[in-house]
C-alpha cells in the first residue's frame, strides 16, 4: 500500500495535479464496492469536489466488471470527472480505450476465479474435520500452538458457559439465566470479545455490556461446540 501510495503521488506531481487526497480501502475485496473510503470518494464526488481519480490500475478501482464500468462509462463522465488509470494507460482525457473493458473482465474472472479456489479449500478444511472459522466461540479461545485449527477452553469465559448450563440443568430457562447474568454484570460475549480484542462486531452495543439476552443464552445451549463437536459450513452466501 505504501509503494502504491507513493506512486500515485509522484505521478500527481509529476502531472502538475494539485490538492490531492490519498484514498484507500486496505483489507477490503475489491468485488465489494461497499467500502468505507470508497463511499468517503462517493461523497466527495457527488459534493462536486472531485475533478480526477488516479488509480494504479483498473482492479485498484473495483474487481466486478460491471460495476467498474458503470461508474468509468457513466457515473464519472455525468460528474465531469478525469479517470486515470496509470499502469493500463487509461486517461478519459484522451477518449475511450478499447481494451479497457477487457481488463475489467479479467479482473472480474480473477476474482471469481480465486474466490472458486477459498471456497474449496475451506470445503476440504471443513471435511476433514478441520476448524474453518474465522472466530472461537464464546468460552473457548484459539490454540496458540495451532490456532488456525484447534480452539481449547478460555479460562476467563469457560466459567461462565459452565454457569449457563448448570442453571439449565437447575432447572431455570434462557430469561432467567440471561437475567442473573446481567445482575451478576457478566459480559455478554460481543462486549467480551470487544474487551479481549478491541474489536467491534456488528450489533454489538458497548453501552450495555452486560445486556444478556434470552436469545444469546438459548444460542449457547443449542450448540454441540459445547459437546465437543466440530460443526463447520452450517450457512454459506452467494459469491
Amino acid at each position: 500500500m505504501q509503494n502504491q501510495r507513493m506512486m500515485l503521488e509522484k505521478y500527481a506531481a509529476d502531472n502538475g495535479f494539485e490538492n490531492i487526497l490519498f484514498l484507500s480501502d486496505d483489507g477490503y475485496s475489491g468485488t465489494n464496492f461497499n467500502r468505507p473510503a470508497w463511499n468517503e470518494l462517493m461523497k466527495l464526488v457527488e459534493n462536486g469536489e472531485v475533478s480526477t481519480i488516479i488509480v494504479k490500475d483498473m482492479s485498484r478501482l473495483g474487481r466486478e466488471y460491471l460495476q467498474v464500468g458503470q461508474y468509468t462509462e457513466l457515473v464519472f463522465p455525468s460528474y465531469g470527472i478525469r479517470f486515470i488509470a496509470i499502469n493500463d494507460n487509461v486517461d478519459s482525457l484522451y477518449g475511450d480505450n478499447d481494451f479497457t473493458p477487457f481488463k475489467n473482465l479479467f479482473n472480474d474472472f480473477y476474482a471469481k476465479d480465486t474466490s472458486r479456489k477459498i471456497r474449496a479449500v475451506k470445503k476440504a478444511q471443513a471435511e476433514r474435520g478441520e476448524r474453518v472459522a474465522t472466530r472461537a466461540p464464546y468460552g473457548y479461545k484459539k490454540d496458540e500452538n495451532d490456532p488456525k485449527k484447534k480452539i481449547v477452553p478460555d479460562e476467563d469465559a469457560a466459567p461462565i458457559v459452565q454457569r449457563i448450563f448448570s442453571l439449565c440443568a437447575e432447572g431455570k430457562g434462557p430469561s432467567q439465566i440471561s437475567r442473573q447474568l446481567k445482575e451478576d454484570q457478566i459480559l455478554t460475549p460481543g462486549n467480551y470479545y470487544y474487551s479481549k480484542t478491541g474489536v467491534l462486531l456488528t450489533n454489538v452495543d458497548i453501552t450495555r455490556p452486560y445486556d444478556w439476552s434470552s436469545r444469546t443464552v438459548a444460542d449457547i445451549l443449542e450448540d454441540e461446540t459445547y459437546l465437543g463437536h466440530t460443526i463447520n459450513l452450517q450457512y454459506t452466501t452467494v459469491s
